[in-house]
C-alpha cells in the first residue's frame, strides 16, 4: 500500500512486489505518504547525474502508522554512495511500567530481644538457620 505522493507515475517489477509484500503483511509504504518537493523524494541519483529514482523506502505496519510524522529524503549527509539517506521522524509514546510495590520487611521487636528468654530463644533460631545453610564437609 503507497501512498499518493510518489515521485514517479509509474513502477517496475520490483516496485510492484514491494508493494503486493506491503498489502499482503498488513503494512504501508510510509515515504510515499508525505508531500514534499521533487528533490526530497528522491533517494537515487545515477552516476551521470541526470537520471533520479525513488528507491529506498521506510515501510511500517499499518496499524502503526499514526506514529509516523515525516519521512523525506536526505541529500546533505555524504555516505560515499549514489543513494541518499532516507530519515523518519517517529512520535512513540513508551507505555508507563508499574512496579510491584515491595512488601516492607519485618522488624524485629527490640523490647523481646531485652527478654533473657526470647534472647535466647532467637538466637537458637538464627544459629539452626546458619548451620542448615552452611554447605557440608565431605
Amino acid at each position: 500500500m503507497t501512498g499518493q505522493h510518489t515521485l514517479h507515475e509509474e513502477t517496475n517489477k520490483n516496485g510492484e512486489l514491494l508493494c503486493e509484500f506491503a498489502y499482503t503483511n498488513s503494512m504501508v509504504v510510509m515515504s510515499t505518504n508525505f508531500q514534499h518537493k521533487r528533490i526530497h523524494k528522491i533517494t537515487w541519483l545515477s552516476p551521470d547525474q541526470n537520471t533520479v529514482s525513488q528507491f529506498d523506502h521506510i515501510i511500517i505496519n499499518a496499524n502503526k502508522k499514526g506514529v509516523t510524522e515525516d519521512v523525506i529524503s536526505m541529500r546533505g549527509p555524504n555516505i560515499d554512495s549514489d543513494h541518499f539517506l532516507v530519515k523518519a521522524i517517529i512520535t512513540q509514546k513508551l507505555s508507563v511500567i508499574h512496579k510491584k510495590k515491595l512488601k516492607p520487611a519485618l522488624k524485629w521487636n527490640k523490647i523481646n530481644l531485652q527478654n533473657p528468654s526470647k534472647l535466647k530463644e532467637h538466637r537458637s533460631l538464627l544459629h539452626n538457620k546458619l548451620v542448615n545453610l552452611a554447605p557440608s564437609k565431605k
